[in-house]
């Protein structure tokens, strides 16, 4: 075999030349694009403190029940009409009764959520205070007042946690996400100037947004009374929204940086950036079967729209719906 000549040598050398500047280009820019899609992608996830706190949580491997300490939270969660005054995510002004009252437990260990609501029209008697509807004690003492009616109702259960719902920021998380689809089951139509509450739904597949969509879950009769739901109907309608909102966020996830932060302002200040983050992470394998809300059992009081609870269903019900244990014992999470 012949051996090389000098001139094949020197375009051997060029076409090596040729090939190594080409790879170095292609390493630069992949490399170049790599760092600017990281800087990028810092950029965003610095512009929410719930995003990072995501992140972080990812990569340490931190659960739920390492973030709050515990395997399970019980969290009473109130929903107030427009008295209750918010300011940096704190309810600074608290007066109004709570529409909406329930108790929901957070099991981390099963990833499974259990809730049920106290009808507001249900009379107790906290020491101090005579004898009333329980929606009326937040807006006598607030909601450690709130607290203290609900414990009274529920002595097994000791509540963790009291969220006070900011229904105007939650109205904005929906429209942030462009609205949420559901399936309006009646025709619901509601006016009160007083409250400034005005709902307006036709039956069948709806795109709802924020305002809508809150007026589909407050909403009880028509005003010409007559349509209402039970309070089992207005649960599974909660149930649907939230399942709904769900999925509507996660089709949004470019906006995930403004949601997870505005889950703060919704939550009124109950939790820190790093246990919102826990509780995102949780919600991802929530859906249908994981997810059980009913009603404490009650019974009307003869003569009067007031209710009482049915103490004998009492138990059976908070193990049916998983907010408390199989033998009916509850411990605080900070126990």
């Amino acid at each position: 075999m012949s051996k090389p000549t000098k001139k094949k040598k020197v375009q051997s050398r060029k076409k090596s030349s040729v090939f190594l500047k080409a790879l170095g280009m292609a390493f630069y820019v992949l490399v170049l694009g790599v760092t600017l899609a990281f800087g990028s992608l810092m950029g965003w996830i610095n512009q929410s403190e719930v995003l990072k706190n995501v992140i972080i949580n990812r990569i340490t491997n931190q659960e739920p029940k390492d973030v709050f300490q515990s395997n399970s939270l019980t969290v009473l969660i109130l929903g107030c009409d427009d008295d209750v005054t918010v300011k940096n995510s704190q309810i600074v002004k608290s007066t109004a009764r709570s529409d909406l009252m329930m108790v929901a437990r957070l099991d981390f260990e099963t990833n499974s959520v259990g809730a049920v609501s106290i009808p507001r029209d249900t009379l107790v008697q906290v020491a101090g205070y005579r004898r009333q509807k329980i929606n009326a004690y937040h807006a006598l003492g607030g909601p450690e007042l709130a607290q203290r009616a609900v414990e009274q109702v529920l002595p097994n259960v000791a509540i963790d946690r009291v969220v006070v719902l900011n229904f105007k920021a939650f109205e904005e998380l929906i429209d942030m996400v462009g609205g949420v689809d559901i399936y309006v089951p009646k025709r619901m139509k509601y006016d009160d100037n007083w409250a400034n509450l005005h709902i307006d739904l036709q039956v069948g597949r709806q795109h709802l947004n924020g305002y809508e969509a809150m007026g589909f879950v407050r909403w009880r009769k028509n005003n010409n009374g007559r349509g209402g739901d039970s309070d089992f109907e207005r649960q599974k309608r909660q149930k649907d929204l939230m399942m709904a909102l769900k999925d509507q966020i996660v089709k949004n996830m470019s906006m995930a940086n403004r949601v997870l932060d505005k889950t703060v302002d919704i939550a009124g200040g109950a939790f820190s950036s790093q246990q919102i983050a826990a509780l995102m992470l949780m919600s991802r394998s929530l859906n249908g079967d994981n997810v059980k809300m009913g009603q404490i059992p009650v019974v009307e009081i003869e003569g009067s729209y007031d209710l009482r609870v049915d103490q004998l269903r009492l138990e059976d019900t908070l193990k049916e719906f998983r907010v408390v244990v199989d033998d009916g014992r509850y411990v605080r999470a900070s126990e």
